[in-house]
């Protein structure tokens, strides 16, 4: 058999001619190859096919009007594929057709529904003032979102600055969407230029004050909060009074740490006000004074940058206490009255005297300072719970005496080490209670 299929006589026969399916002829298939098994497997019949059964289906059962036109317009903007064989007089015309019904004939819904999947579509078919609105308002209206900015960019290239303006003046959620996306571009200064345009010179401010701040050096910063004092100051239109006083607190504290040295040293870059403040704390050596006139005197610094004075209170006591200068404490809160200065200095604080208590007892003061802020409270009943959360022994003897607590004063002193400083002080307490006791017992007996 192998020999049968070698020769070159059995080749050339007409019944071994070559397939197509062009041929209309019916292809002879050789005898001997269905004799020898080759096809006698093949049992299928296309009698066992019906092809009397035809389908009448329309598009519209399967699509909807509303996703054929989608369908359709979508192909419109696609790009065309040219037929193959043209010669180039033929391609040229078609081009210049399809350019033709691209740029000439803009379909509104079409390019819109291709902006907002995120496709390319282009925009350069919308020529007119009016066009070029409507298609940014049928985004606007299904949402925009990055599709709105890629709109107002093409608009922003191909109108006059006034359209432009006009356009976004005209709608209020157009400009938040430039406006945002100037400000994640990082291209500052169109993003303030833009704000000062539409009148939001508030918010133009603060957005040259935040970029002088985060300018990369000292004299940089320095420089660029002058520029902004300086062109407020005469610019004719004005800034809240908070935001100017910002604007001055932030050149004066600039300038004093250029000026002093050894107070930069101990700041890292672009420090908040209330670390400078801090290390005006640690560079002070006199807190028995107030010195307004000393510009690194943190008591001059909290009133030239504007800090509360429960602020600075907190500021100087966690410095203070830091640094083991339990002395300093009691200047710290001494005050002389405003409305009788010729009275001695009391004891005065800006902020809840627990959470002083409370801070200082972390910062591991000892008893004796923590007592002396004890002292200070006025309802025996928050400090004897205050003074036993802190371990106080001396201002728990305190507040039962003032709660005259006899019988829990024995109990606490039996507690108490044999002949320590704090038995001694639990004894003279209950020697007081008692005498005190005795004296309004005899001055019942003699009335």
């Amino acid at each position: 058999m192998d020999l049968q299929f070698d020769s070159e006589s059995y080749w050339n026969r007409s019944s071994r001619a070559a397939f197509s399916f062009d041929d209309e002829d019916e292809v002879d298939l050789a005898p001997d190859l269905a004799s020898n098994g080759i096809l006698a497997d093949d049992t299928i019949s296309e009698a066992s096919f019906n092809n009397s059964v035809v389908l009448n289906l329309s598009i519209k059962s399967i699509l909807s009007e509303e996703a054929l036109k989608l369908v359709l317009q979508e192909q419109a903007l696609d790009d065309r594929v040219l037929p193959k064989g043209v010669s180039p007089e033929e391609e040229l015309k078609l081009l210049r057709r399809q350019l033709q019904s691209t740029l000439y004939s803009p379909n509104l819904e079409a390019t819109a529904q291709k902006l907002l999947q995120g496709k390319t579509a282009p925009l350069e078919m919308f020529k007119s003032l009016q066009e070029k609105q409507q298609l940014l308002d049928t985004l606007m209206a299904q949402g925009g979102g990055h599709a709105v900015i890629t709109v107002l960019l093409f608009l922003k290239r191909t109108l006059n600055t006034t359209q432009f303006h006009g356009i976004l003046r005209e709608r209020p959620k157009a400009l938040e969407e430039y406006l945002s996306y100037l400000k994640e571009s990082g291209d500052l200064a169109s993003h303030i230029e833009l704000l000062q345009l539409f009148g939001r010179h508030q918010e133009a401010a603060l957005k040259q004050f935040e970029a002088a701040l985060a300018s990369g050096d000292a004299s940089s910063r320095k420089k660029h909060l002058q520029l902004l004092v300086n062109a407020y100051a005469t610019a004719g239109v004005g800034v809240i009074p908070l935001y100017e006083q910002v604007f001055h607190a932030a050149l004066k504290m600039q300038q004093l740490m250029e000026k002093d040295s050894g107070l930069g040293k101990l700041l890292r870059d672009q420090p908040t006000p209330v670390e400078v403040l801090y290390a005006c704390c640690q560079v002070n050596s006199n807190w028995k004074e107030q010195d307004m006139l000393k510009p690194v005197s943190p008591q001059r610094f909290a009133a030239d940058q504007q800090i509360s004075a429960a602020q600075y209170e907190w500021t100087a006591l966690n410095e203070r206490a830091q640094a083991q200068a339990y002395a300093d404490l009691e200047c710290i809160f001494e005050r002389v009255p405003s409305w009788h200065p010729l009275k001695t200095k009391q004891f005065h604080i800006s902020f809840d005297l627990t959470l002083a208590v409370l801070r200082l007892y972390e910062l591991q003061a000892p008893s004796t300072v923590l007592q002396l802020f004890l002292s200070k409270m006025g309802n025996s009943v928050e400090k004897l719970a205050l003074a036993q959360r802190v371990k106080c022994i001396k201002a728990v003897v305190d507040a039962m005496a003032g709660l005259k607590q006899q019988q829990e004063l024995q109990q606490l002193k039996d507690t108490l080490p044999d002949r320590s400083e704090e038995q001694f002080y639990c004894e003279n307490a209950l020697k007081s209670l008692q005498s005190k006791r005795w004296t309004t017992d005899n001055i019942k007996l003699k009335l």
